[in-house]
């Protein structure tokens, strides 16, 4: 190659990697890391309603384990106060707002990184459902003639996180089984020096040898010391703290108050829920 097409072949380089440099700044710009990797981040907010509302609107359909999709333009304001992080609560989530609170069925898991507690949401209530499994509201869609979990895609569609969780935001309320169970169905709680019936020392609070019966891979363990016998601490033989050894005194517990008809079931959301007096 001559001095003259070793010259031309060296500025033909040159401006193709300036081009190259051009197409680099114009279409390939690094992620926008501040934007949420989760969730609806068109959605914008419209018309709220509260918990409380859709609970009063929707009652029957909640008593009778029923279910009706939403067809109003409606949105939630709300905060997550529990998650799947200790596999406790299994494709759910529990969600609060300044009226009542109630329980989000999503079929998915690995929820906790995105929906941790605290963390402030925006949902859009149009096209999913709300209803209610052993009166206990909840939001999702129709399955099998009841309400059931929506599918992650259809969750994310109606879901956009609000700013970056914070604590101060979750509200828990002392529990007091003589509560209207429909206005607090779903709530964080604290129970306040109970014990925890069939401690020995030894005995685990979910164990699949057959020493408790289990409905749906769950233990139900009686709460004692409150005024009335219808609370149990709920705990599936998957979460993470299923074979923790009860403790024989007294405890206070956090969790998520649920209900399965009369009976108050308290959803414990990780071992740390457990304080030994």
């Amino acid at each position: 190659m001559n001095t003259k097409n070793k010259i031309l072949h060296l500025i033909m380089v040159m401006a193709s990697l300036a081009g190259f440099g051009s197409c680099m700044d114009g279409e390939w710009d690094a992620p926008d890391m501040s934007t949420p990797p989760y969730g609806n981040n068109y959605l914008t907010e419209g018309t709220l309603t509260t918990i409380a509302e859709l609970k009063t609107k929707y009652a029957g359909e909640i008593a009778d384990r029923g279910f009706k999709e939403i067809t109003e333009d409606l949105q939630l304001r709300v905060v997550v106060t529990g998650n799947d992080m200790g596999g406790n609560l299994y494709k759910q989530i529990a969600i609060q707002d300044e009226t009542s609170s109630m329980i989000v069925g999503i079929n998915a898991t690995g929820l906790y990184p995105y929906l941790a507690v605290g963390q402030e949401l925006l949902i859009n209530l149009k096209g999913i459902c709300v209803g209610g499994y052993g009166k206990q509201a909840q939001l999702g869609t129709e399955y099998n003639g009841s309400i059931g979990r929506m599918d992650d895609a259809v969750w994310q569609q109606h879901v956009r996180l609000v700013g970056t969780p914070d604590m101060a935001k979750v509200d828990t309320l002392d529990f007091n089984a003589d509560w209207n169970m429909e206005a607090y169905s779903g709530a964080l709680v604290k129970l306040t020096d109970v014990t925890i019936e069939g401690a020995d020392g030894k005995a685990v609070l979910a164990p699949e040898d057959g020493s408790v019966a289990l409905t749906s891979n769950c233990a139900n363990r009686n709460i004692k010391g409150l005024s009335k016998s219808n609370v149990v601490l709920r705990t599936s033989t998957y979460s993470k703290f299923a074979n923790l050894v009860i403790p024989t005194g007294k405890v206070d517990i956090y969790g998520i108050a649920t209900r399965f008809n009369n009976t108050w079931q308290i959803l414990m959301r990780t071992e740390g829920d457990l304080h030994i007096k």
